[in-house]
């Protein structure tokens, strides 16, 4: 590159380690113990084999195969799924609910994933992709799924429409973004739920903008 076209061919190189078996051999055809990635993909998914050989790895280390770890993504998955029909059914068709004023309870919690979304951001640009994938995981099953989902389903049912309206406006805004961060590491998942929900001038969620 530099002979031909007088450019540099790369700024910044990502080393990542090698993967091995669950003994931390090589794949190697003399010891048989290869595994088809195609037949992983076929019974968990792509995103879960993804999040599997990234989560916890930093640049350079090697990483053991494990298939109950790739496993507990697919069950990820599936809990995203879980938590975007949720969403879905707790809006209502009309998108006016998107204009109504958050309560302070809710801004708290949108002020919350903003400080939060600024942290993944930083973790990626200086290149800790494990951290930042943990991160987002751990923000979406622990805080959005176990906490923010079942505290809302009284504010879902409140007779007053500023806290209704409020709640389902605060549940959509939070998945959206979180989707928008966990897309770079389970792209196929995320696409699909994102192209379902209601937003005006939506894009492909891959050359949406970045939530920062």
């Amino acid at each position: 590159s530099g002979f031909l076209l007088g450019e540099v061919p790369f700024k910044i190189a990502y080393i990542h380690g090698m993967l091995r078996d669950a003994k931390g051999q090589k794949f190697s055809k003399s010891l048989d113990n290869g595994i088809d990635p195609i037949d992983i993909i076929n019974q968990y998914g792509a995103d879960a084999l993804r999040m599997a050989v990234l989560v916890g790895v930093g640049p350079g280390n090697d990483c053991n195969f494990d298939q109950n770890k790739v496993k507990g993504y697919k069950h990820f998955g599936n809990k995203l799924w879980n938590i975007a029909r949720f969403v879905l059914m707790s809006i209502p068709d009309s998108n006016d609910f998107q204009k109504t004023p958050f309560t302070i309870e809710h801004q708290k919690l949108i002020d919350e994933l903003s400080v939060t979304t600024k942290d993944i951001t930083k973790d990626m640009e200086e290149l800790r992709f494990y951290i930042a994938a943990e991160k987002i995981y751990h923000y979406i099953w622990h805080m959005f799924a176990d906490k923010i989902i079942e505290e809302s389903k009284t504010k879902l049912a409140s007779e007053d429409p500023a806290i209704r309206l409020s709640a389902q406006r605060m549940l959509l805004e939070i998945l959206t973004t979180s989707l928008k961060l966990l897309h770079p590491f389970m792209p196929f998942i995320t696409e699909e739920i994102y192209s379902k929900l209601p937003i005006q001038d939506k894009q492909l969620l891959m050359v949406e903008k970045w939530p920062v």
